[in-house]
């Protein structure tokens, strides 16, 4: 192994860093692709010391090397004695939990100072609020629909075929968009597979079908059949439900000074009321 250490130039104690160092610099040297002048031969030497060197190195687990009863330290750069280096590594044990002691303690007092904020006062309320909306949301999607009666105004066809003209004898390629007016002279739409407009054309007695709640139209009725909206307006009632009891549910049960918990804090605190007011405008005007 001696040999080795010549080749590379270096003291037979040589750390695993100083014959990393030493075979950059050969190999910066003597490598054919950048002089192509030297010998191949004395880079394919260096090559085989470098990586038999390395490889039977002792695996080093820190950077430190112990001599004769003495510790040096490649970070203070100095020897130390077996004593000494025990009292360093006791300060050093001291020093990280201190860290964890006052990095928990400054994780607390932000904690106790989001207990004072509005953020966190408020939030009682807005879950509440949000568990009584989304009972509101689940009871108008399955109690039964309000119907009130429209006058037919006109019908308008979109062909599921770019390009093709369908008619009666292709109603699976037809989307109708039937339009209709009420009592207050407001327009409701609703879409329906087919060809529509002969239907709703022929009867004088069409009702709207609307959720009871927040009255969001779901589509018509005619005599005891009912014609349902291709866009399923009322689809948005689950996921605004789920969130809100969901979001306050993980604010409630994981109530920890974590970032997780005030993600899910302000998340709850703003959001169950802006995506409520969003759902109240949007129904409003469906």
């Amino acid at each position: 192994m001696k040999s080795n250490y010549n080749i590379l130039g270096l003291e037979e104690n040589a750390s695993s860093e100083d014959i990393k160092k030493a075979y950059r610099k050969l190999a910066m040297r003597y490598h054919p692709d950048i002089n192509p002048d030297v010998d191949a031969k004395k880079f394919h030497e260096i090559q085989e010391a470098y990586h038999a060197l390395i490889t039977h190195l002792p695996e080093q687990k820190d950077s430190y090397t112990s001599t004769e009863g003495k510790i040096f330290s490649r970070r203070h750069n100095r020897w130390f004695s077996k004593e000494e280096f025990d009292e360093l590594l006791k300060q050093g044990e001291k020093y990280r939990k201190k860290k964890e002691e006052d990095e928990k303690m400054e994780a607390i007092r932000d904690f106790e100072n989001l207990k004072q904020s509005w953020v966190y006062k408020s939030f009682p309320y807005i879950a509440v609020f949000g568990v009584i909306f989304s009972i509101l949301l689940f009871s108008d999607f399955y109690i039964k629909p309000t119907y009130s009666q429209v006058d037919y105004i006109k019908t308008k066809r979109v062909s599921l075929i770019d390009g093709s003209l369908v008619g009666i004898a292709q109603p699976e390629f037809i989307i109708s968009e039937i339009i209709t007016v009420d009592n207050k002279n407001i327009e409701h739409s609703a879409a329906l597979k087919g060809e529509m407009g002969n239907i709703f054309y022929e009867n004088p007695h069409i009702e709207l079908m609307q959720t009871p709640i927040f009255n969001i139209d779901l589509g018509y009725r005619i005599i005891d059949v009912s014609y349902f909206d291709l866009n399923k307006k009322k689809a948005f009632h689950f996921p605004l439900a789920f969130f809100c009891l969901i979001i306050s549910a993980l604010t409630i049960f994981f109530k920890n000074p974590t970032p997780f918990y005030y993600t899910v804090l302000n998340t709850a605190v703003f959001g169950i009321p802006i995506l409520c007011i969003i759902f109240i405008l949007a129904s409003a005007s469906a």
